[in-house]
């Protein structure tokens, strides 16, 4: 007997599939390659606002180190002596501490070598770094000045001093007159327009690269806007395809399946031997979805009791804990809890920090306070102890206490106890609680 073959008009599925088929495959490849530009185009934003960060604080590090410098050695000159009488050489250990760090002249200007700055950056930073060796001079000559005076002990913390020879002329002067030349040389009108010269012509090359990075910045920025402009634009052609391609199947392949309807809302396992291949395939497919339904239920149920943000059981599931709980023959905690200042940090930081604040309170008290925890909704947590005693409640807060502040949030909290679950209800323990959480958050927000 032969095999009957089933005639269908109109335009074969596999025709009209896939020439949308290949237009969506083209736009969704463009849209890929256009993500990947996008993010090469924030790596290299980012790229350029670290780079600014990092040569403007090398930048800066020639100037504060010549500060530094500067203000140890004049404290040393002005201040040869200490208050006992003895040398005073701790200005002199931090200046030589200071000549070990890796922030002089020509160690920055090294480094700058492989910037890429503009050239003008490069120079002003020479002529900063060539007034910050001027006064580096000076400095270990005045330095040279006083020891012959106050010689100072051999330190090791001293050793990375360069010793500066004198000359015979200063050799014949006076304590007195080498004191004076010392402090010309570190206070003098010479040594003041170099310091100002690193001052200026440091903050004249910061200037020029921020500007340089500002300049990359837009012209970075300005790509991705086009780049994202494209991204929308073939999002919404990709959004109109599946919508034609949406009321066209409607139309070819639907209303064949009106038939399933009738069947689906009474469990009925469909036929899978009749009607064209497509429908075949989605009656096998519905069948095989009705053997894993039970094993979705569990999954959709456990999505249904917990809360998306901090992953804690919701109200929904609190409510079921208590339902299902013991009525008696166990001493039980409730603990109801609320985050501080939540608001606050909406209005301030945006609602992204309110959310980490949220999920940082949510950790303190999963942390401290077992597997019952939940969270009500909103700024509202709760958690129930059983089988616990008043010092280990007492013991828990001041533990969370703790974890509260290494977490660097504010959380009010109320408890009740009973020890016997059966002598109360979670009803009343739960507004014994509440009553007490926001009795210490009207403390918490008033200052005391």
């Amino acid at each position: 007997m032969e095999e009957q073959t089933i005639k269908v008009s109109g335009v074969p599925a596999k025709k009209l599939v896939a020439p949308i088929v290949g237009v969506l495959v083209v736009l969704h490849l463009l849209i890929i390659v256009t993500i990947f530009m996008i993010n090469s185009a924030s790596s290299n934003l980012s790229t350029i606002m670290q780079n600014a960060g990092r040569y403007n604080q090398d930048a800066t590090s020639l100037l504060a180190g010549s500060s530094l410098l500067s203000e140890t050695s004049g404290n040393f000159v002005l201040m040869p002596r200490a208050e006992n009488g003895e040398v005073n050489v701790a200005p002199l250990s931090a200046y030589a501490q200071e000549l070990t760090q890796d922030r002089r002249g020509e160690q920055v200007l090294a480094r700058f070598q492989n910037y890429d700055v503009p050239e003008e950056a490069r120079k002003y930073l020479s002529v900063a770094a060539e007034s910050a060796d001027n006064m580096l001079q000076a400095q270990l000559h005045a330095i040279a000045l006083i020891r012959s005076v106050y010689p100072t002990p051999a330190l090791p913390q001293l050793a990375s001093i360069p010793d500066v020879p004198l000359t015979d002329e200063e050799l014949a002067m006076s304590d007195a007159q080498r004191e004076s030349a010392a402090r010309t040389l570190v206070l003098g009108t010479v040594y003041g327009l170099n310091k100002q010269s690193v001052s200026q012509n440091v903050n004249a090359c910061v200037e020029v690269m921020q500007a340089a990075s500002s300049r990359q910045a837009a012209v970075t920025g300005r790509q991705l806007g086009i780049l994202r402009a494209i991204m929308w634009t073939v999002t919404l052609t990709i959004i109109a395809i599946l919508t034609v391609t949406f009321l066209t199947l409607q139309k070819q392949v639907i209303r064949p399946l009106v038939g399933f309807a009738e069947m689906i809302p009474a469990g009925c396992e469909l036929d899978e031997r009749h009607g064209v291949r497509e429908v075949r395939l989605v009656a096998s497919a519905y069948n095989g979805v009705r053997k894993r339904r039970d094993a979705l239920d569990t999954i959709l149920r456990s999505a249904a009791e917990t809360d998306a943000l901090t992953n804690l059981p919701n109200r929904y599931r609190f409510e079921q804990y208590m339902l299902e709980a013991e009525e008696s023959g166990y001493s039980v905690a409730m603990v109801l809890f609320d985050v501080n200042f939540l608001k606050v940090t909406n209005d301030t930081q945006g609602h992204l920090a309110g959310d980490k604040l949220l999920i940082s309170a949510a950790e303190c008290i999963a942390k401290c306070f077992g597997e019952n925890c939940f969270r009500f909704g909103g700024d509202e947590f709760a958690a129930v102890v059983k089988d616990c005693t008043p010092e280990s409640i007492e013991a828990m807060i001041r533990r969370f206490q703790e974890v509260e502040k290494e977490k660097n949030v504010s959380i009010s909290l109320g408890y009740a106890y009973t020890d016997e679950i059966g002598s109360t209800s979670f009803k009343k323990l739960l507004d014994e609680a509440d009553q007490k959480m926001y009795e210490q958050k009207e403390l918490t927000h008033s200052g005391r």
